[in-house]
This record gives C-alpha cells, structure tokens and sequence, in this order.
C-alpha cells in the first residue's frame, strides 16, 4: 500500500480500561480463553500462526459489574473477527463471483465500481447490515472486520477471563451503532467517519484500490471483452490484458470502419445532389434564354420594322 495509507482507528475509545466489559470490546483469543474456545466451539479454526479476536455484541446495560452488582445476564455473547483482506476476498468470490481466466480474475466495469462502493461504505461503517470496521490499531497487525452473524456465547463464570482479554474498545456512539446493526433497526446512528479524520472520497478511494491491487482482478469496459479473451485465450499468445487491447482496438477499427461508409454514402448523396443541382442550373438557363428569345427579340423586330 502506498504510505501513510493506513486508515486512521476512529472507532475506538482510548483507553478501553473499566472494570466492566462494554459492547463493542475487541478481546484477543489466547491463553484460557483460547482453550475455551477450542472446547466450546471447536469446529473454528484456531490457526496457531494467526493472532484470533472476538467483539463483544452484548449491551453495555446487561454488562455493568461494579462492587457486589453481577453483570444481569447469564452468557456473554461475542462475534468473530477477520481480516479485511479475507472478507473482501470472500466478497469478491461467493457474492460478485468474477470471470476467471488464466489466473485473472475479469469484472465488469460497474461490477468494479459497485465493490469499490461497498467497500467504502464498510470503511465508514455506513449502511452495514452484517459487518462492522475495525482499523488496524495495536495489538491488531491490519485492519479487521467484526463479522455480526457468526457469534458465540459463553457462560458468566468466564467474565473475568474476557475482560483480562481485552485489547481494544469502541467509543460510546460506536457502541451504538454496533447495537443499531444487531438489532436491526433502520435509522442512522449519529457518528463520525472517516471524513471527520480528513479523509476525503478520494483518499478513501486510492486506499480501496490499494486493497483490490493484489487479488488480480482486471476490469473489462463490458461483457464482450469477456467473451472474447474466453473464445481466443487458448488460440493465441496474448495474455489478458493484451486481448483486452487486441478487443478494444478491433472495437475501434470497427468503428472507423462503420464511420468510413457513413462517409461514402454521404459522398455519394452529395455528388447526387450536386449533380441535380447542375441540372436545374441548366434547365434554369434555358428557360430564361427562351423567354428572353420569345419576348425581346420580336419586340426589338417590331420596333425596326415600324420605322
């Protein structure tokens, strides 16, 4: 990525250091807890090479543990944290499913430019229904996704472990929002976003085209492109991108060529009309040398003659 791309964290509260645990808390899986997990949930993977990371998604309210007062609720529940890398890589597969060839991955134009949207609007936590950005900040190496769906819960006896695992937390209108999302309600949460960090849509957009530059996706101006590097990839030495060129300048020398008939069948109405123009220009001439015959000169005759 270019540098200083990073996006700034302005999701979270600095420090997330209470003695309760808050919605929207970033805890990191390791120690006990990761055996929890293991135990608990076993079918997800638990690679030992990959740092793992749950959010918090139960509300604040039900969470308050000060003095003798125990959080009200009997589980915690908590959702899985991913890499943005691999959720986009999931995005593009499963949902936009481009044209693979030769190890290149083919969009649409306007299928380029609706991931380029979505992808936005995640990074500003805007109109998310699933999922909920997470910048790279310490102890995270990249940016994150919290993914809502995939949660898990585990018994209040494991309160005291989970909050010793935390590492990160949202500030309050965040924590709203991520509540908002889980209860899918259909009103904006007042917040700030990536603008208010003097991030405009341009430097939001060349941080989405850092992201995208390392998973091979080629845009194509429209489907055509796609059947013709499909009908001529294996008959030729060209690579993708060549026969997107060989496309395009087919496209364009069939456009001159369409444009160089226009021509001619101007040309030839023209000289048409040239050429009947001419004629009227002749029969014109004639018609006024005959009445100039008919009407002057047998004046001019009989004006001799009577003298």
């Amino acid at each position: 990525m270019s540098p200083g791309s990073d996006v700034p964290p302005y999701v979270y509260r600095n420090p997330a250091n209470e003695h309760s645990l808050l919605q929207g808390d970033v805890l990191k899986v390791e120690g006990q807890f990761r055996q929890n997990f293991i135990e608990f949930y076993p079918a997800i993977s638990h690679s030992d090479v990959e740092d793992k990371y749950v959010m918090v998604l139960t509300q604040s309210c039900d969470l308050v543990k000060t003095g003798k007062r125990k959080p009200k609720l009997s589980h915690v529940n908590v959702c899985l944290v991913r890499s943005l890398k691999a959720v986009i890589a999931r995005l593009i597969n499963d949902e936009i499913k481009p044209t693979v060839i030769a190890d290149k991955k083919l969009l649409e134009k306007d299928a380029i430019d609706q991931l380029k949207d979505r992808l936005s609007k995640l990074l500003n936590n805007s109109d998310q229904k699933t999922h909920f950005f997470l910048p790279k900040k310490p102890s995270f190496v990249e940016d994150m996704v919290a993914i809502l769906p995939l949660s898990f819960s585990f018994r209040i006896d494991h309160y005291d472990l989970m909050l010793q695992s935390r590492v990160l937390g949202l500030k309050p209108e965040f924590q709203a929002k991520v509540g908002h999302i889980i209860s899918q309600l259909y009103g904006r949460i007042g917040t700030s976003d990536l603008f208010d960090e003097g991030w405009n849509d341009r430097r939001t957009r060349r941080h989405i085209n850092d992201l995208l530059q390392d998973l091979n996706l080629v845009e194509v101006p429209d489907k055509s492109f796609l059947d013709y590097i499909e009908a001529n990839l294996n008959d030729s030495m060209l690579g993708v991108e060549e026969l997107i060129q060989e496309c395009e300048a087919l496209k364009v020398e069939k456009s001159f060529r369409r444009i160089s008939i226009l021509g001619d069948k101007l040309n030839a109405l023209l000289a048409a009309a040239g050429y009947n123009f001419r004629l009227i220009l002749k029969w014109l001439r004639d018609f006024f040398c005959f009445i100039f015959f008919w009407l002057v000169i047998p004046a001019q005759a009989g004006t001799h003659f009577s003298s």
